[in-house]
């Protein structure tokens, strides 16, 4: 675990926080972005470098080829459970088959084929659980995806079922997280997603995660006050929050108040307790 870690936020976040904090809104200068960023990074990262978000891929086509990757008798299996949906004129069978056929292919090693067909069957019966584990599902798939085309279909159908979700109980504040971060981190729309954040801070000023997002974003917009005061909340709450002491303290580092930094890295290695951990954190507060 890297010191670093705790403080990076993504580009695409620097100047869409500036519209939602309060303090200074003059944007910070943007770095030119590295040409491979052109290939790769998450749609926030393309967004942030002026590049356009890829259209999401066509499940149709998705299908196709995940069956071609089965043996004959899976594809069998496949094509059985998806006459059942065909046939099932009821929809109490059309959820069944919709949750066996995604309970197949999670058989089958394809989680985001999965998650589709839960999903389905979560929108279907307007089950949260269903519709969260869909979700949940494409959010994991989507981090270890490399085409942007899919990523873009995952992240796109991730948000369908946490909008369904929020909808069936929008105290969920779990799932509006969940859903912000896709907004964020998923298709690059990054406003939607601290929207739903400022929702949850809105009726609970002193909820932690959405803090914790919420403070990154903040130093690295350069509203540094506002990150230190989001930290403070969370202190008030978790005196031994690491994350929170992260970011205020490079919060402090950017407003050159050193000492204030090493203050509060210094009480973070005593909460992790792990000389690995507390080198680390030796050698990033060298580089002050």
């Amino acid at each position: 675990m890297k010191p670093l870690h705790y403080i990076v936020i993504a580009a695409a976040l620097a100047l869409t926080g500036l519209l939602y904090f309060g303090g200074n809104t003059v944007a910070p200068k943007k770095e030119k972005s590295a040409g491979p960023m052109a290939e790769g990074g998450t749609p926030g990262e393309r967004q942030a470098a002026g590049l356009n978000i890829p259209t999401p891929a066509n499940f149709d086509s998705l299908l196709v080829a995940a069956k071609r990757k089965l043996s004959p008798a899976a594809q069998a299996d496949i094509v059985r459970q998806e006459n059942a949906v065909t046939r099932g004129d009821v929809k109490e069978q059309q959820i069944l088959a919709y949750e066996a056929l995604g309970k197949l292919w999670q058989q089958y090693k394809n989680r985001a084929i999965a998650a589709h067909y839960f999903g389905k069957s979560g929108k279907l019966e307007n089950s949260q659980k269903k519709l969260n584990f869909a979700a949940h599902l494409f959010s994991e798939e989507l981090h270890e995806e490399r085409d942007p085309h899919v990523r873009q279909w995952m992240a796109e159908e991730a948000i369908a079922c946490y909008q369904q979700s929020i909808g069936l109980n929008p105290d969920n504040d779990t799932t509006r997280i969940d859903l912000a971060e896709i907004y964020i981190a998923g298709t690059g729309e990054t406003m939607k997603g601290i929207e739903q954040l400022l929702t949850i801070v809105r009726k609970d000023s002193t909820n932690i995660p959405a803090n914790l997002i919420l403070g990154r974003m903040a130093v690295e917009s350069g509203q540094l006050d506002k990150a230190i005061q989001r930290g403070q909340t969370i202190l008030g709450v978790d005196k031994e929050n690491v994350e929170a002491y992260w970011f205020m303290a490079e919060a402090y580092r950017r407003k050159g108040d050193v000492a204030k930094a090493k203050e509060l890295l210094t009480e973070a290695k005593r909460i992790v307790s792990n000389p690995a951990f507390s080198k680390e954190v030796d050698e990033y507060m060298k580089t002050f």
